[in-house]
């Protein structure tokens, strides 16, 4: 086959769209973390290698290694040195790896693996490659993959969060601002609180889909076990890093861990202890029934022995961890323990069953018991903290379970109650992605008596997405989640949207959303298809009415929810209603000894001061950059064009002097370069408005 050929055969399509979004997130990433390039490259460009390498060599150890890193490297900047600078998003390991998957696939195609004969004998390195890496293509189009859909409304929420947070000078040629939000938070911080969540969901479902739209055929390469066995080499890192830190220091490998340390509490490698708490006992839970299941089939002593060992460490360093760890900890033993031991011990199915479901029904009793037992231990240890306060929450649950619960957890308590008023007042759209920890830095909120020392999401998933997104956006999100786990046949999966979706907003973080996605998407069948989708995957019918739904229920919640930010104004009245003031869109505040505002960008908007029907002036740009063009635009009160004069090039600057036509409402400066300039705080009114 020629060259042009297999240029011909190249899987454009989905060059075009992995690219393109990756693109876009990653401009979406740069633009809410605007760190210094200094800063920012040396730990993206070390997570980039670790996804781009392991990739391109190999389909399976690429696989592993992103799966490795993904719960190893999302403290690299604090490791190193270096500031967060939001390494937590993983931005470099998983553009790296959706980098190197479309790479290797390209070079796959147009150096001819998809012809009969390899190379010869004298190109080995290469032969060697291409029997490694064998092609992939999917004969579905792209987007009647579901997850096209879920990534269009996942669009949609990005969407949403410009309306939000910049108002509506995107889609009105005045480019994405930088507005004050609130007296001490720019929109661009007000939007990254958003994007915390929206990044690592749509980074780690990209990887994904390009995992799955590459694989050469599901039955023969296991995306699944590949992926597991990364996580169980991550998980035996971070159980290492938590020893050392458990019995040598705390302040081992712990910097950027917020306030872990501080409260006892070891960490690995994972983002916090939050983090750690949760992904611990599930990966630890998958690592110990993979060594049931291989002592059962194999009777082997050494792998009972570290079947023990594994529970044994997983439990002592449980010691040093968060109340989630041992409420979910202890619900996979106990489980585990009683499915085992029926297994093993009563042959007939149907005694099996009952005797299950009897132990079922005593478990609660008996795990009260020994939770009663522990709160009589005299250790300063969480587990007997977590026993003590279950048992004040049984006792006063009966007269008033308000108390009780305050018992339980008062900060979670406090944020539980926030959630549900929250839900109250906005139960069908939400209050918008990103807006809980954003009410937290309201001054409403700040000035407020309350008992919630830092910003942080709900502590039940539950809780989080009905606050943000509503029932509508709730019901969306699950039917994505419920089409994947048809597709793939993993309806026990659904078990996992209670444990441990349960506990906390684990996908805010890279490594939370690695496991948590891979559980959903994944589980152990891997890729392998249910045989009732499939039926109906054939029909000429069914794809094109997922794609609709996709579109369609993503469309209407962006139309329904995007009303309310109609009433929010454009350009320099973006949210006058709530900040009782114009927009200056300064990118840094006035300071002493000069008190000047700095402006970053190339379009500006401000509302004329209404002190006189003529106004005379001046308006000076104190610059050290220059642009070939900079214009001054004055609009009437409808936003209509009413006269456009050019600034002179001076010295320190740019200049205009002269009179504002008669009806002009707003001003507008336009710079054909992005310009950084001054201005000095008189220049404006005690609203905000322009002054001559």
């Amino acid at each position: 086959m020629s060259f042009l050929d297999r240029l011909r055969s190249l899987p454009f399509i989905d060059l075009v769209f992995f690219f393109s979004t990756s693109f876009l997130v990653w401009n979406l990433h740069r633009y809410v973390e605007p760190v210094p390039k200094d800063l920012f490259y040396p730990s993206f460009l070390l997570q980039f290698a670790f996804g781009f390498f392991p990739q391109l060599y190999q389909r399976k150890w690429g696989r592993v290694w992103t799966s490795l890193s993904a719960i190893t490297m999302v403290r690299l900047p604090y490791l190193s040195g270096l500031p967060m600078v939001g390494s937590y998003q993983l931005v470099g390991l998983f553009l790296g790896s959706i980098f190197g998957i479309w790479v290797r696939e390209t070079l796959l195609v147009l150096l001819g693996r998809n012809e009969t004969a390899l190379p010869k004998q004298s190109e080995q390195i290469i032969t060697d490659w291409m029997i490694r890496n064998p092609t992939g293509k999917s004969n579905l189009q792209i987007w009647y993959s579901t997850y096209f859909g879920f990534l269009f409304f996942l669009f949609c929420l990005v969407i949403l969060c410009f309306l939000q947070f910049q108002g509506m000078g995107v889609f009105t040629s005045l480019g994405i601002q930088e507005f004050l939000y609130y007296p001490n938070l720019s929109s661009r911080e007000a939007m990254g609180l958003s994007c915390k969540i929206l990044i690592p969901i749509i980074l780690v479902v990209l990887y994904f889909f390009s995992e799955e739209r590459s694989m050469p055929t599901p039955s023969k390469d296991s995306l699944s076990e590949q992926i597991r066995f990364g996580l169980f080499l991550g998980f035996g890192l971070n159980i290492l890093v938590m020893c050392i830190q458990s019995l040598w220091s705390l302040e081992f490998f712990s910097l950027g861990t917020h306030l872990s340390v501080s409260a006892g509490r070891s960490t690995g490698l994972f983002q916090d202890s939050g983090s750690a708490s949760w992904i611990l006992p599930v990966i630890g839970f998958l690592w110990t029934t993979k060594l049931t299941h291989i002592w059962r089939k194999s009777k082997e002593r050494f792998s009972l022995f570290l079947l023990i060992f594994s529970m044994i460490v997983i439990t002592l360093l449980g010691l040093k961890q968060g109340k989630a760890f041992w409420v979910i900890w202890g619900v996979f033993l106990s489980l585990g323990f009683i499915q085992l031991t029926t297994d093993l011990w009563i042959v007939s199915a149907r005694n099996k069953i009952l005797t299950r479901i009897g132990l079922y029904a005593v478990l609660p009793a008996f795990g009260c018991l020994i939770l009663y037992g522990i709160s009589l231990v005299s250790k300063e240890w969480y587990l007997v903290d977590l026993a003590k306060r279950v048992m004040l929450f049984i006792k006063a649950f009966p007269n008033n379970p308000g108390i009780a619960f305050q018992h339980l957890d008062l900060v979670r308590y406090e944020l539980i109650k926030i959630a549900n008023l929250g839900i109250k007042e906005n139960p069908w759209m939400g209050s918008g992605i990103g807006s809980f920890p954003l009410y937290l830095l309201s001054p409403s909120h700040l000035n407020s008596n309350s008992n919630i020392p830092f910003v942080d999401f709900p502590p039940t998933f539950y809780h989080w997405i009905l606050y943000e997104l509503g029932i509508l956006g709730t019901c969306i999100f699950l039917y994505y989640i419920g089409i994947f786990l048809w597709e793939r046949g993993l309806w026990k999966q659904s078990i996992l949207l209670l444990i441990p979706f349960l506990f906390g907003v684990q996908i805010q973080n890279s490594d939370g959303a690695f496991v948590c996605f891979y559980l959903l998407f994944l589980g152990e069948k891997g890729t392998g298809f249910s045989p009732s989708f499939d039926k109906y995957r054939k029909t000429i019918w069914f794809s094109p009415l997922l794609l609709i739904l996709a579109i369609g229920f993503s469309l209407n919640y962006t139309l329904f929810d995007s009303q309310k930010f109609l009433e929010d104004g454009i350009g320099s009245e973006f949210r006058k209603q709530k900040l009782k003031d114009y927009q200056i869109a300064y990118s840094i505040p006035p300071k002493s000894p000069n008190y000047e505002y700095e402006f970053h960008g190339r379009v500006w908007e401000w509302k004329m001061s209404e002190t006189a029907t003529l106004r005379n002036g001046r308006i000076f740009l104190e610059t050290s950059s220059k642009s070939t063009l900079v214009e001054i635009t004055f609009l009437n009160a409808d936003r209509n064009r009413i006269k456009s004069e050019v600034f002179t090039d001076t010295k320190n600057g740019y200049n205009w002097s002269g009179e504002a036509p008669k009806g002009a409402s707003y001003v507008q400066i336009r710079s054909r370069y992005k310009l950084e300039f001054r201005l000095p705080r008189s220049q404006f009114d005690g609203y905000g408005r322009l002054q001559f």
